[in-house]
């Protein structure tokens, strides 16, 4: 359905800002420990205080690309768009499970950040791409 493809450039924007969003939660997280470290010992509650914002709004963002990936399908997005679009959603899940694993092996964490750099890039082509799009045919109309 063509008409689905202005939400679906919407949506895409909407993406783009809330993983921007996103970045800047964890990077709040990080100076809220580092400040309580200032101040003495941090704990599991000092430091979800400091990160809960930034995973329970990474669950949102989630679903967001969800949506996205729904509204490239209803309407019609077709190519390399809807292959990126798919792609950013896998790399979403990818997110979750990197943090997940990342508080068991450390290591994992590593690719957590790095993961979240592919985001912001695919998310904001995403985001521009449509922008440069195309505009749908619409069939003539018989007067």
């Amino acid at each position: 359905m063509a008409a689905l493809q202005p939400v679906y450039r919407f949506w895409a924007w909407l993406v783009f800002a809330a993983i921007i969003l996103q970045v800047g939660f964890s990077g709040y997280g990080a100076f809220y420990v580092a400040h309580k470290v200032d101040k003495g010992t941090v704990d599991e509650n000092k430091f979800e205080d400091g990160f809960g914002l930034h995973a329970g709004f990474g669950y949102l963002v989630v679903l967001l690309g969800l949506i996205l990936l729904v509204l490239a399908l209803a309407g019609r997005v077709r190519g390399r768009r809807l292959g990126m679009t798919g792609l950013l959603f896998g790399l979403l899940i990818v997110q979750v499970l990197l943090a997940w694993f990342g508080f068991d092996v450390p290591v994992i964490g590593f690719f957590h950040p790095i993961n979240a750099l592919a985001l912001f890039a695919l998310s904001g082509w995403l985001a521009t791409s449509n922008r440069r799009a195309a505009p749908v045919e619409r069939p003539a109309t018989a007067s």
